[in-house]
């Protein structure tokens, strides 16, 4: 009489099963956005549907693009957005940090300054970027204002409530073991809001880029957005389109930098429990 062998049974793993389903995703994107190249190419060029100087076929934006990311002053233009949008971003990231991280771990700044952030967060701040031009004039310093005041508010409200979610019981632990004061937000704080904070950050990089775009439109003499303006006004639809996609190309590439810092230093949080704010 022979034994008979228990059948183990192999499941997949939970990031195996994720990283299948991803893929699939991948694959139905690319899928609909070439249906919809090839569908504003038929429109354009076959069946002549749409004037091709209000709207370029995607060949001819392709040819545009190509040119355009050999040209000098595209680099220049790139090297001022980027730097500027980078000064800006930093500035953002350290007052949002740590007036979050205040406003949210102390009740009283919790119950006297919060509401005034919320408030301050819904007004239209395009609204206020012909006064910050008025101000502070044209060129970089408006410019990295925008930046500012756009990405600030998402970085310093993700911080907050994350502050407040920080587990009391890490806290007492962290008391008992002698963290206190700055210790202790070191050690304890400032961990447990970190993806909350990272997330702000994501989300403030991409409308700081939208706040240093605006301001190269309505006061700059340089940058992608001043490219961007001339093309339009010149009625060259298809460098102003190659434009727009170095720009998506960009926002995507920072969102996706930060998106990895995020997994890299905060690899324990699942991404949906994340709070957003805004």
């Amino acid at each position: 009489m022979t034994a008979t062998m228990p059948l183990k049974i192999v499941r997949p793993s939970r990031s195996a099963r994720r990283g299948s389903g991803e893929g699939r995703w991948r694959l139905l994107l690319a899928g609909v956005v070439l249906a919809i190249l090839l569908l504003w190419e038929a429109a354009v060029s076959w069946l002549q549907l749409v004037p091709a100087v209000f709207l370029p076929p995607p060949t001819a934006v392709a040819a545009s693009f190509l040119e355009l990311i050999v040209r000098p002053d595209f680099w220049s233009a790139f090297g001022y957005s980027l730097g500027n949008l980078a000064i800006g971003v930093v500035l953002a990231v350290v007052i949002g940090v740590v007036v979050g991280l205040a406003v949210g771990w102390f009740p009283v700044l919790r119950f006297t300054v919060a509401p005034f952030l919320w408030l301050l967060y819904s007004t239209p701040k395009v609204a206020l970027a012909p006064l910050i031009i008025l101000i502070l004039g044209l060129g970089a310093a408006s410019q990295i204002a925008l930046v500012l005041l756009l990405a600030v508010f998402p970085i310093m409200l993700n911080t907050m409530e994350g502050a407040l979610t920080v587990n009391r019981s890490l806290v007492n632990a962290g008391r008992v073991f002698g963290a206190n004061g700055i210790a202790l937000g070191v050690k304890v704080l400032i961990p447990g809001t970190l993806p909350f904070s990272l997330v702000g950050i994501q989300r403030g990089a991409a409308l700081g880029f939208t706040g240093q775009v605006l301001g190269e439109f309505l006061g700059g003499a340089g940058g992608l957005g001043h490219l961007l303006e001339r093309a339009a006004f010149d009625f060259q639809m298809d460098d102003a389109i190659a434009m727009v996609i170095v720009m998506v190309i960009i926002a995507n590439l920072t969102l996706t930098v930060i998106g990895l810092l995020r997994k890299r230093f905060a690899p324990w949080h699942d991404d949906r429990a994340t709070v957003k704010a805004g």
